[in-house]
């Protein structure tokens, strides 16, 4: 069997679909595979998208099974389940581990920097002629996932392919209504509802660089205003997580980021990185960042 899988600590909407949506192209081909995961699925994930009948199944293990990683390449962060000597594919849109996987797997390690691995799986399923063969509810798992890690396009990772990733599963599903406001509307609900829940399950925990702190969290939210009301929730819960903490409020209504950081070393390592200035704890930046995209300057700055 093979099993198609993402990361430990949390799934997002683009590992969610893109295992849903991969395990099925498998299984279109008439490769037995299933979609498993042993984490906890965070706010980008909302109720009806849950409820669509693809799902992640339980995972039973067995000796024979081959493992294919979606949306992460560290190996430090891939789910518990998976047996590093039977990965077989990584798909991934994150940066840091391309010859690791080169090496290993060659053309099986498919690792670009785009905006979404939604985007390289709409892709294959074209490669493959099985686009028509797509359920309606799996692209609209794609088409969440390509809308959340492209920020509804706003995002500068964003690239051309995800446009077309997006136009092409809109036309398989002949989209009529304004999918991204619902969507994100959706998730400012999940996100209101349980803020310290949401904040836990959308931080990473890793040293990316000696630039930024090893607790990094980040919510993708249409409105500022309810969520910065609270902000003794979100520093109470990210020290509770380490001391050294960023958060990433990503506004889509204002078209902006706004960093939250208590440590005057770390505020002035994002000023110098992200050419802002901190008013107390909140920085005010005057376009979206993604915390991949921070990740990344922050990561070239250091190798100058």
């Amino acid at each position: 069997m093979t099993i198609v899988t993402s990361g430990s600590r949390y799934i997002d909407i683009d590992a969610y679909a893109g295992c849903i949506a991969y395990a099925n192209l498998l299984n279109l081909k008439g490769k037995k595979a299933k979609a498993v995961s042993s984490a906890n699925f965070n706010e980008s994930i909302t109720p009806s998208l849950r409820h669509l009948a693809p799902k992640f199944e339980e995972y039973e293990e067995n000796k024979e099974d081959k493992f294919i990683i979606i949306d992460v390449s560290d190996p430090s962060y891939f789910d518990t389940i998976v047996k590093y000597d039977e990965i077989i594919e990584i798909i991934d849109h994150h940066t840091g581990f391309e010859m690791l996987w080169k090496n290993q797997l060659g053309e099986k390690a498919k690792i670009e920097f785009i905006g979404a691995v939604a985007t390289l799986i709409v892709e294959v399923y074209e490669q493959e002629n099985l686009l028509e063969a797509m359920s309606q509810e799996i692209a609209y798992l794609l088409m969440a996932a390509i809308l959340d890690n492209t920020l509804n396009f706003q995002a500068k990772i964003t690239t051309k392919r995800d446009n077309i990733a997006y136009q092409k599963l809109e036309n398989r599903i002949q989209m009529k209504e304004n999918y991204a406001e619902k969507y994100f509307s959706e998730c400012q609900v999940v996100i209101e509802k349980n803020l310290k829940k949401a904040i836990e399950n959308d931080t990473k925990i890793e040293r990316v660089s000696d630039i930024l702190p090893p607790v990094f969290g980040q919510l993708t939210i249409w409105d500022k205003q309810k969520i910065l009301e609270n902000k003794f929730l979100i520093e109470e819960t990210l020290n509770q997580i380490g001391t050294d903490w960023m958060m990433n409020l990503i506004c889509l209504k204002d078209g902006k980021s706004y960093i939250l950081a208590k440590d005057a070393q770390i505020q002035k390592n994002l000023e110098n990185l992200l050419n802002g200035t901190f008013e107390g704890d909140t920085m005010e930046l005057g376009e979206l960042w993604l915390r991949k995209e921070i990740i990344k300057k922050a990561r070239e700055n250091e190798t100058k």
